[in-house]
């Protein structure tokens, strides 16, 4: 176990690294296009991308997951990873051009269908990725996945960037887009060579993980973008704009920090076989995510202002309450992360499949009504009602997977929260002093500075905490490990 731990660690390090520095040229993007466009231009893209992500998970195979459990994938296994990868991206392009037009008579805006067509080359492209990528993922080597990720945001800004501030228009946002997968697709085969073949002769290995896994995403996608798609009906573009540059900063933690986990911690379980192992590397996981990604979405909640009026200029003021509470539904959400990756190493799809449609089952009418009736608010409850269904239900199915407790699972993800709460006192102290500070350097500084505070202040009591109750097996161990000498062995022997 410790030899998977370290190269769990390790592979998680790299997947990090390149997510955040990934997130570091979003976050660039951003702040040009949002200076560039208006709010209006980012809800109208907002509302294809929406459909585009909907449609790319009905249509979702998991090629990737399926691969990584086979030793030694064949020849004429990535030849029909290949060929299913392709059909499918071939399949949502010619979806999106056939309901372009419904969607510009629905939205009443005629720019929609063109809009549609030029984003359906995105998924085209990532169709198309080299699947013998996946080789160095079960050898835990993400060096490459790092080096990806900065090519595909690198080419997102820079094309973006170049087109809106050339044309002013929402065409940067539509061709950014494309640019990054298209970049993606074409470096994939310099770090994975591979002669594309058309064949579907090992289709049967394939076949029981994607008829359940479809289940799920088409579940999923419902669940977390029916409100893109019905908000644009009861408020206006603008509106929407705010909501939807405000989920786009709330995801950026999952982006950077616990989307990059899930493929590491997938690798890891599928190396575990004894289920009382497995049990300590699932809680070990969960309270991995939540010790990295809790203090993060608790500073930017509490930050929201100024951080918003950094990032996108004072006319986004209106996305700063909605980003708070788009980071409380995060937070809530981080332990039901990890069951999907269990479920698909067990070769359980059909319980992952279960979680999400008790989800969808709330989620959808509250949803529908909370919209109709409070607009943006009742999409946030809605959110947050399904959030804690989701949660309720993964802990209910993990036991029944692996056998793991209730009470170890909370504990698992409630120690980090208590860890967060000297930091959350700092920062409600310190909010108010930003909030009055005027939009500049000044205010840049003392975020920065606030911000760096409170993330110290919480591993402080973290490692505080660590120690009082024992030094529980867990992320804290690690980063006392790889911080202090093994010689200098007060806490780490």
């Amino acid at each position: 176990m410790s030899s998977v731990s370290q190269r769990t660690a390790t592979a998680s390090i790299w997947t990090i690294s390149g997510k955040f520095l990934a997130r570091m040229l979003d976050f660039v993007s951003l702040l040009v296009l949002a200076r560039l466009l208006s709010p209006a231009d980012f809800g109208l893209v907002a509302i294809a991308t929406s459909v585009l992500v909907i449609v790319e998970a009905v249509l979702d195979l998991p090629l990737t997951q399926a691969l990584m459990r086979q030793p030694s994938p064949s020849d004429e296994m990535f030849a029909t990873a290949f060929t299913l990868s392709l059909l499918r991206g071939a399949a949502i392009g010619l979806l999106m051009i056939f309901i372009s037009w419904p969607m510009a008579l629905i939205y009443d805006d005629n720019r929609l269908f063109a809009l549609v067509a030029v984003l359906s080359i995105a998924p085209a492209m990532r169709s198309m990725i080299s699947p013998r990528m996946v080789l160095f993922m079960q050898h835990f080597d993400f060096k490459r996945e790092f080096a990806l990720d900065l090519i595909t945001k690198g080419s997102t800004l820079l094309f973006g960037v170049g087109v809106a501030a050339t044309t002013g228009s929402y065409w940067g946002l539509a061709i950014g887009a494309v640019a990054g997968p298209t970049a993606a697709m074409i470096t994939s085969y310099v770090f994975a060579p591979m002669r594309p073949a058309f064949s579907l002769s090992e289709w049967k290995r394939f076949q029981d993980m994607i008829s359940w896994n479809t289940v799920s995403q088409v579940l999923n996608s419902v669940n977390w973008q029916l409100d893109r798609l019905l908000l644009p009906r009861f408020s206006g573009l603008s509106t929407f704009g705010a909501y939807s540059v405000a989920d786009n900063i709330a995801g950026i933690p999952y982006q950077t920090f616990v989307g990059p986990l899930l493929r590491p911690l997938m690798a890891a379980f599928s190396t575990v076989e004894d289920r009382r192992n497995l049990v300590a590397a699932y809680l070990k996981a969960t309270n991995a995510i939540t010790f990295v990604a809790a203090p993060i979405l608790i500073a930017l909640a509490m930050l929201a202002e100024p951080t918003v009026r950094i990032l996108v200029g004072e006319k986004w003021a209106s996305a700063a309450p909605i980003l708070q509470w788009l980071c409380l539904v995060s937070l809530l959400g981080l332990p039901t992360n990890i069951m999907p990756a269990l479920a698909m190493v067990l070769d359980n799809t059909r319980s992952l499949a279960l979680r999400m449609f008790a989800e969808f089952a709330v989620r959808v009418p509250v949803t529908i009504l909370g919209i109709a009736y409070f607009q943006v608010a009742g999409a946030l409850g809605a959110r947050i009602i399904a959030v804690l269904v989701a949660y309720a239900v993964s802990l209910v199915i993990t036991r029944r997977l692996i056998g793991a407790s209730f009470a170890a699972q909370l504990n698992a993800y409630c120690r980090p929260l208590v860890a967060s709460l000297p930091m959350i006192l700092f920062l409600f102290w310190a909010e108010p002093m930003l909030a009055a500070m005027p939009t500049g350097l000044n205010l840049i500084v003392g975020l920065a500075l606030c911000g760096g505070t409170g993330a110290a202040i919480f591993w402080v009591f973290a490692l505080l905490m660590w120690q009082i109750l024992g030094r529980p097996d867990g992320i804290e161990t690690i980063v006392v490990q790889r911080l202090m000498p093994r010689r200098n062995g007060v806490l780490t022997s």
